[in-house]
This record gives C-alpha cells, structure tokens and sequence, in this order.
C-alpha cells in the first residue's frame, strides 16, 4: 500500500477539481471557505489555500466579497487526446503503474487517452522519424504526451535526441509533461513540467539505511547507460557518506552489465559492505551471479519494490507511482487549460521498506 504523502489542502482541491471538470459547478459558484471546512473537516487556513491554489491555476477566478467561480476559460481541455511515449513501459512495473494511473486521471480531466507502443521509441531512433512521429500525432489530434526520455538513442546522442523530441513536439503545439527523468543532465533542470520522486533524497536515503544496518564500505551499482536518476541518486549517496563521516575516494559508482562475472568481480573488489542498487531488477541480476562467486556477506537495496523484491526479501525504496501518475495528468490538464505559470518540478519521496538484504536474518 502507498503513503498518501500528499498535504491535505492538494488533496481537496484535486477533489474540487475533478468536480469541476465533471461539470458539477457547470460554470457557477465554488463551495465557501466554511462550506469547504464543513465539508472536508479542513481548517479555515487551509481551505484558503485550497481557493488560493485554484485560482493560481487558472481554474477559478475569486471576486471579493462574492466568493470563487468557475473559470469559463479553463473548465476543461476539451476533451483532448494524448499519448504516452514511455520505451519501458512493457518491462518495468514502475511504468506501468504510472500508465495505469494517468488513465485512470485522465478520465476525470477530460482527456482520451491513446497508449503510446514502444516500437514507436524504436523508430524515433532513425534519421527522419520524428517528423513521421509528429504527422502521427497530428493525424490522431493528439494535444499532449506523456514523456518518459530514453536512456540511450540515436547518433546524435541521449542528452541531444531526447531534447530534440521535447522541443519538436512543443514547437508542433503538442504539450509534454516529463515523467521520472529529465532530458538535461543532472543538476541542470529543463523548462518543461516535471513529475518524478526526489532522486536525491532517494540515494540519501538507500545510504542513510545501509549506514544505520552497520555498512561502512558503500558502493553504488547502475547499469552502463547514462541517465540522469543516477547522477542525482550517486549525489545523494555521496552526500549521506560525508554526513557519516564515511570515506568518499576512489570508485564509488560502477556502471556495467549485472550479469557478466567480470563486471561483479570489479565491483566487489573494492570489498563493500553495503551496495547501493540503481533499481530492483539490477540487485536482482547482479546479487545471482554475486551470490555464486562470493562467500562473503554483503548488505544491499534496491529502488522500485518490484513483485520479485518482495519474495526475495529485497530492501528496496517503493516509489509512489499512483500520485505521480495523477499530478502528471493534473499538470497536463492545466497546460492543455491554457496554464501559463512557470513550468513546475513536482516531486514526491519514497518510502523505504526494509528486508532482509539490508537487515540480514
């Protein structure tokens, strides 16, 4: 089950807003800053937030004395189609319940969505094929994508195709909203709206744990490609490693294939006590063939909470994969509503939940 870590005036006026985008209030009056209290159980200082955030959104306009209405202007994108463009979407959980989410929002906001195929990732690979992708998108009225940057494509390089696909379609009039990573290097911040966890804190977080579990020799463990959560995720390792007062020279992060003995014994050569994993899948592979080479103990974690980590008893941070689902489908109902605030980072943190990889037992 997933912490709701959302603040309780986000929690009503996403309730309003779904009321709104219903129809509920047709184009009339909002409930009162008492009625909300009665209503939800709420204080008066966060029902004024509640009204202060959806009018800072564009959805309801407030008239002193009159109380707050219904924008006419942004009641609801019209019905608007979009997609998703998610490589990982068949292969890891984490994005699949992410797509699941965003469709079960997506409703409430208006929006029909067409799933986007992965093939369709695999073609955009080629010289030519974002223009092919565009005309698509225009062909089916698609006014928004859900965009999840691949890590490794193209000739030109990640960090230059990936923008060049976000900046294409924004160009084209097709609004994108990032999910999980960003499509400039970390620490940069690109300028389109943002939704993922914290991955700082995430890595912090992994390394505070193995810490308090007796580990001293921590490692950080990625695969090869270059992606922007594991800079931010090693950043946030490194920063608990000084906290402690645990030493930071020499190699710290190894990128490479789980499942080539040479690459594990490259790793375990540096003779940790604690590894810190990029997601699940990587502790999952590397630990099989760790386990067959090494006597030694090791404590490890992961990052996801797959179904396997669970049986395997592997410690593991579970993302909130529902909330960032649906604020992603919030901010793209408000782009798609005409929203011209600046564009937001929404991030959320993760919740650890330990096992016996990191406690032992």
């Amino acid at each position: 089950m997933e912490t709701n870590t959302k603040p309780p005036y986000r929690l009503v006026a996403d309730s309003i807003r779904e009321k709104v985008l219903a129809g509920e209030y047709a184009l009339g009056k909002l409930p009162s800053e008492r009625a909300l209290i009665r209503q939800y159980g709420i204080s008066r200082a966060t029902a004024a937030k509640v009204l202060a955030t959806l009018e800072s959104e564009g959805l309801v306009v407030r008239r002193r004395g009159a109380g707050a209405f219904v924008n006419p202007q942004s009641a609801s994108p019209e019905n608007a189609y979009v997609s998703t463009l998610i490589a990982d979407m068949d292969v890891r959980e984490f994005f699949s319940a992410i797509c699941g989410s965003i469709a079960d929002r997506a409703r409430a906001y208006n929006l029909n969505l067409i799933w986007g195929a992965r093939q369709e990732f695999n073609e955009l690979a080629r010289d030519g094929s974002l223009d092919d992708y565009v005309a698509r998108c225009k062909a089916a009225n698609i006014k928004g994508v859900f965009f999840v940057p691949q890590d490794a494509m193209g000739k030109k390089g990640v960090e230059r195709r990936n923008q060049e696909i976000a900046e294409t379609l924004r160009h084209k009039g097709i609004t994108v909203v990032l999910i999980d990573r960003d499509i400039v290097p970390f620490p940069r911040r690109s300028d389109f709206d943002f939704v993922g966890i914290d991955n700082v804190q995430a890595g912090y977080m992994q390394a505070k744990h193995l810490i308090a579990c007796g580990c001293r020799r921590l490692v950080y463990v990625s695969h090869e490609k270059q992606v922007w959560t594991v800079d931010a995720r090693f950043n946030g390792m490194r920063n608990a490693l000084e906290e402690c007062g645990l030493p930071t020279d020499g190699p710290l992060l190894f990128r490479g294939d789980p499942t080539d003995e040479s690459f594990v014994r490259a790793v375990m050569r540096r003779r940790p006590d604690g590894l810190v994993f990029i997601h699940d899948d990587m502790a999952i592979a590397f630990m099989g063939v760790c386990s067959r080479l090494y006597r030694r103990p090791v404590k490890y974690i992961g990052l996801d909470d797959i179904s396997h980590s669970r049986h395997l008893g592997i410690s593991s941070l579970r993302q909130p994969a529902r909330f960032i689902g649906e604020e992603a489908a919030r901010l793209m109902a408000l782009r798609l509503g005409h929203d011209t605030l600046p564009p937001r980072q929404v991030l959320f943190s993760a919740e650890l939940i330990p096992r016996r990889s990191s406690l032992g037992g």
